[in-house]
């Protein structure tokens, strides 16, 4: 039986970067994984969409070429290409982690991995079984996607996200069921490839989770772009036709079929025990998710958890945080993932980003807070790339500390982590007011708004 300080059973952003840091600690470290390292995120999910989302760009901006005063004739959208474009990317970075587990002398199993005892995995490889004996055991088995029941999900031509990655061709027409950001993202992506593509979300407005002023923007401006936007609707069906499928929905309307060649099920994940015998093991779960402490210690000693299977904000860098969080804590040191701002970003067009406190949120807790927006149209970088549309939205206390922000436009995704700062550090607005901003950029939009918490921005009447 071989011998570890750590055990890490999945080698996704959170299961590899827990390895990486636990190694860096002087800790002996060994991880299993069944696929291939990276998770969900690098191989399924954040790194080939945001590939996708590049070429989309880009052919958006040749689209609209002739605004710039730049003539271009016979540009053509080869999809293959873009595809294998995206198979590269994400191969290059998984070798990148396989090279970086090497130097960390990190011991890395291919396998199916099965934990019954808090001390043991057992590993059935191509070659046989492995038993290893570890001290410290981690579980970062990742998620699932959510299979919604409604009648005909299972068809030919019914996709996940997952499934949707793998093909090399587009379909002409596309139904995404759920509003959320894997849809979002999907369905903006899909329709700059001109694909006709329509979104059916239960709720009454996409996105639910972040600002609600946000998604209220949003949804016109998709509209407006071509995208067929269903909020209140509930699908009954999805049945077969001579030449794809048709979605059955229910809105307020009555029953309307949307044919589609293709159905996208975007409806969430949830978290994925695989392998693991949490009866066995005595965990304790929540709704289907590994109850973890701040330091990410499960309710059984020396086993932690971390990632997708503790719920809660399913995303890359939280999971990849919570692995530093429980790497640190094997070796002794005092950490925790409390009191943490937590970003999120959004992939759609125009762009969406977010952290901390939401304004509905405040208004249901009944605190007090201040409020400033700055719009991209009043900035001179934004005016400048020709993306005009959106805002920066900053919310404070009654001090002025800020306490949440919602970004809507050019690099929201890049804009948001200044805020990320401010909110973290409990940055008084008028102390990032003051801040100097170089010119002309878009942070600058940041800064405005920041202003608007204790007075007013300058440029804007």
């Amino acid at each position: 039986m071989e011998q570890y300080q750590v055990g890490i059973l999945g080698g996704g952003p959170g299961g590899y970067v827990c390895a990486l840091r636990a190694a860096q600690l002087g800790l002996s470290v060994v991880l299993v994984e069944k696929e291939r390292l990276g998770g969900t995120c690098l191989n399924k999910g954040c790194i080939p969409t945001k590939t996708l989302v590049k070429s989309a760009e880009l052919w958006r901006e040749i689209k609209h070429a002739e605004e710039f005063g730049i003539q271009l004739g016979g540009a053509l959208l080869h999809y293959p290409q873009i595809a294998a474009r995206k198979k590269e990317v994400v191969n290059t970075l998984v070798s990148g982690i396989e090279q970086l587990m090497k130097a960390k002398k990190i011991t890395v199993l291919k396998g199916w991995g099965e934990v019954k005892e808090a001390n043991r995995i057992e590993v059935t490889t191509e070659t046989g079984k492995v038993e290893l004996h570890v001290e410290n055991l981690v579980l970062a088995t990742g998620s699932i996607p959510i299979k919604v029941p409604v009648p005909g999900v299972d068809l030919p031509g019914v996709v996940t996200s997952e499934e949707l990655l793998e093909q090399e061709t587009l379909p002409d027409s596309l139904v995404v069921i759920g509003g959320g950001v894997i849809g979002l993202e999907f369905a903006s992506i899909y329709h700059e490839f001109g694909v006709k593509v329509s979104v059916v979300e239960m709720l009454p407005s996409l996105l639910p989770n972040i600002d609600e002023e946000i998604p209220k923007r949003l949804a016109p401006l998709l509209k407006r772009s071509g995208l067929e936007i269903l909020t209140k609707a509930s699908v009954r069906e999805i049945k077969p036709k001579e030449e794809g499928l048709v979605v059955i929905v229910e809105d307020g309307k009555g029953l309307k079929e949307l044919p589609a060649q293709q159905v996208l099920l975007a409806t969430g994940r949830r978290p994925s025990l695989s392998g693991i015998h949490g009866d066995a093991l005595g965990l304790e779960l929540d709704r289907g998710a590994i109850k973890v402490n701040s330091q990410m210690q499960t309710s059984v000693p020396k086993v932690y958890a971390l990632g997708d299977v503790v719920g809660g904000a399913m995303l890359a860098h939280v999971a990849s945080m919570q692995g530093m969080v429980a790497a640190e804590h094997m070796a002794g040191q005092q950490v925790s993932m409390e009191g943490r701002a937590i970003p999120s970003a959004i992939f759609t067009y125009p762009e969406i980003a977010a952290v901390g406190e939401t304004e509905q949120a405040l208004k249901a807790s009944g605190k007090n807070y201040k409020v400033s927006k700055f719009p991209f149209s009043a900035n001179g970088k934004a005016l400048a790339l020709g993306e005009i549309m959106g805002l920066v939205k900053l919310l404070a206390d009654e001090e002025g500390v800020v306490i949440g922000a919602s970004i809507m436009g050019p690099q929201a995704s890049s804009l948001i982590q200044e805020c990320v700062l401010a909110v973290e550090k409990k940055i008084k607005a008028e102390d990032l007011a003051k801040i100097i901003h170089a010119h002309p950029t878009l942070p600058e939009a940041i800064m405005e708004a920041a202003h608007g918490i204790s007075a007013k921005p300058l440029h804007l009447a």
